[in-house]
This record gives structure tokens, C-alpha cells and sequence, in this order.
């Protein structure tokens, strides 16, 4: 016997939202977000800047594995305002993290990161593509 499930059509109009849209407005809910990034490409490198305003570097991390660059980490921000004799605060605390697929030309051992004005700066030095075997023809044995 087949089962009946019941349509819910706002279930399927959520889920076309952004994910980080309750917490934009200052609604409960999720409160991941994703940092803006530009990715670069110099002849000698790749270039990930990545904005995280009021983010500490000590709350963050940068990793390559299997070629994937991941960043990684947690936005606590508060703001507190003082207006005729009452005060205001504002709290925000989100976790993100952002995925970019590298090249394999990537020296992953001489990768660097740094930090300036919200700005995380990610290097991707390239290396030289190793040289492909030359083409060879193949003999094919009889019986």
C-alpha cells in the first residue's frame, strides 16, 4: 500500500531562501554565514582575499586538503550604544566557513595567510607543472 505524505508548500519555499536570511534581518534562526571572497590569478600565484570584518585572526583557520582551500571560523561581534541614559547592545556570533577548489600547480607547502583592516589575504604560490611523458607508440602482441 502506498504511503501518503502530506505537501507542505511553504517547507519548499524555505528552502529556497538563502540560509543566513533570518539572521540578516535579525531573526531567530541559523546564524552561518559565508565571507565574500575574491580569488585572483597571477602568473606566479593565486590570491584568496577574503572579507571578515570583526573577525580575529586567532578565530579562524586556513587548511588545503585535497585541493580544497577551506576558511574556517567564528564571527563574535557586540555593540553597545548609550542614548539618554539607556543603552542598546547588539550581539552577533556565527560560524562560516568557505570552500574554493585550488589547481593542482599549487605548491601547498609555501602557502601563506595574513591578516589587514578585516581582510584575510590568502597566497597560493603556483609551482612549475611537472613535465608530461612523451607521447610512445605501444606494440601490440599477437596470440
Amino acid at each position: 500500500m502506498a504511503n501518503v505524505v502530506r505537501w507542505n508548500p511553504f517547507e519548499e519555499m524555505w528552502s529556497l531562501v538563502p540560509r543566513d536570511w533570518l539572521a540578516r534581518l535579525g531573526l531567530p534562526g541559523e546564524t552561518e554565514w559565508s565571507p565574500r571572497c575574491d580569488v585572483t590569478e597571477r602568473d606566479d600565484a593565486i590570491v584568496v582575499q577574503a572579507e571578515l570584518p570583526g573577525v580575529a585572526p586567532g578565530d579562524m583557520e586556513v587548511t588545503v586538503e585535497d585541493g580544497v582551500l577551506t576558511l574556517r571560523g567564528e564571527k563574535r561581534s557586540e555593540r553597545k550604544e548609550e542614548e539618554k541614559g539607556r543603552t542598546y547592545s547588539e550581539r552577533f556570533f556565527g560560524s562560516f566557513e568557505r570552500r574554493i577548489a585550488i589547481p593542482e600547480t599549487v605548491d601547498a607547502e609555501r602557502i601563506s595567510a595574513s591578516m589587514k583592516d578585516g581582510v584575510l589575504e590568502v597566497v597560493l604560490p603556483k609551482r612549475e607543472p611537472e613535465p608530461k611523458a612523451p607521447a610512445r607508440k605501444i606494440d601490440i602482441k599477437a596470440g
